[in-house]
């Protein structure tokens, strides 16, 4: 009996991992297809699986009328500055972190990790005082520092595991051949690290783009938000535009599934690397 469901354990697992994606990417799938569909069969009493006749007058609409065009570049604007800032601010921390070993080292990246889950919302209020009194109310640059203050301890702690996975003997035996520390860690360290590197500069970009609180409250620009804060837009206490809603909300995930598909073998390697170290 046993030797008989050993051929079937292959596929009952498949068929577990199908059933667990299908769960998780139904809402995608229902987002895409409501947003083809139009007003009447949207808010129809019995809902259907697939647009009966798709139609993309909420596409043309968001691009001719709500400009869904200046909320991408917003949050392409906001999201690849974050990632920079974060990848140059969390490098050194992370290098000085994983080559030294003392009880303030590990006190530090408990201290790190601790900082890590203060929610946005209770750390909103203090940073808006600031930006107030040095005048960064309503600029961009504003949401990037508040935004980068969010991601930077996850990065630490990312590239920290990714440089300590690199044998410090590389650094010393390029040094005993005359090569200075700098150079050795941007000629050996960091190509070494590159996987580590993709990983976290591919979720903080995410991170930051999808970031809602600190936009939303530091800028009230309607020129200058992302397209968290023009999503929310379409839906209020006495209104709810469900269609153009869904087709925005279509259009600002696409560029997130895109680099997820290009990347996601890079991303499943690098957060499992050292596992079993």
């Amino acid at each position: 009996m046993r030797r008989a469901l050993v051929p079937l354990r292959p596929w009952l697992l498949t068929l577990g991992g199908v059933a667990i994606a299908a769960v998780y990417l139904f809402p995608v799938y229902w987002m895409v297809i409501s947003s083809l569909k139009a007003n009447p069969e949207l808010f129809a009493a019995v809902p259907t699986l697939y647009p009966h006749a798709p139609t993309l007058a909420a596409f043309r609409w968001i691009f001719e009328r709500e400009n869904v065009g200046l909320y991408l570049q917003n949050s392409a604007i906001i999201s690849f500055s974050v990632t920079a800032l974060t990848l140059v601010l969390a490098t050194g921390a992370a290098y000085a972190l994983a080559r030294t070993r003392t009880f303030w080292t590990a006190a530090m990246v408990v201290a790190i990790m601790a900082v890590q889950v203060l929610p946005p919302p209770l750390l909103v209020t203090p940073m808006f005082v600031i930006f107030r009194q040095i005048g960064l109310v309503n600029t961009q640059f504003a949401v990037i520092l508040a935004t980068t203050t969010k991601v930077l301890p996850f990065a630490i702690i990312m590239l920290r595991t990714s440089f300590a996975q690199i044998p410090v003997e590389l650094e010393e035996a390029a040094r005993v051949d005359g090569c200075p520390r700098f150079i050795a860690f941007f000629r050996i360290t960091l190509p070494l690290a590159r996987t580590g590197y993709i990983v976290v500069s591919s979720l903080v970009f995410l991170l930051a783009y999808g970031e809602f609180v600190y936009p939303l409250s530091l800028m009230n620009r309607k020129e200058l938000q992302p397209g968290p804060v023009g999503l929310y837009s379409f839906v209020g206490a006495d209104f709810a535009d469900w269609s153009d809603a869904l087709a925005f909300a279509t259009v600002f995930v696409a560029p997130v599934i895109v680099l997820y598909m290009f990347l996601q073998r890079r991303i499943v390697s690098g957060l499992t690397a050292g596992a079993l170290k």
